[in-house]
């Protein structure tokens, strides 16, 4: 019983979803980053699950934003594409960001290819953040429909 009541809260399934989707799109796109300062595998698969459980807060953070705007947490049982097109804006403006910091500033990792120009940073990040919301949301949405009973009662 506290179980489903604890997966029927929203930010505890869109995390989840977040953050199994992320971990499969990040250990993808893995090779094609040349990681600095890492010894290991066990280390870059740190440094990838680090990430990963970034991309969640991420995604919660958005989510709040979202919900905050439009007044409500029930968004995310019909997502309608404004909602939807600010959650995939806000976390791509973030990726955006944080990839020139992580990449020129602090220099964490870098990119033998697809890069783009004049950023120098790559789009494989950027393009994570256009598919994977919505993905998410998705999952998210038809997750917590099947606990509406319990939903109804959190949301409120």
């Amino acid at each position: 019983m506290i179980l489903s009541r604890l997966f029927a809260i929203p930010e505890v399934t869109l995390f989840l979803f977040s953050f199994l989707l992320h971990f499969v799109y990040e250990t993808w796109e893995a090779p094609y980053f040349d990681f600095y300062k890492m010894p290991s595998l066990a280390n870059k698969v740190d440094y990838i699950t680090h990430c990963t459980f970034g991309d969640g807060v991420i995604m919660l953070i958005t989510f709040w934003i979202v919900s905050l705007l439009f007044r409500t947490r029930h968004w995310i049982l019909s997502p309608g594409k404004k909602q939807v097109f600010l959650l995939i804006v806000l976390g791509w403006l973030y990726t955006f960001i944080s990839e020139i910091y992580r990449i020129k500033v602090a220099k964490l990792y870098g990119i033998s290819i697809f890069k783009i120009p004049f950023f120098e940073t790559s789009w494989l990040p950027l393009l994570q953040w256009l598919i994977l919301p919505p993905l998410i949301v998705f999952f998210t949405r038809h997750y917590l429909r099947g606990y509406q009973k319990y939903s109804s009662e959190i949301l409120d």
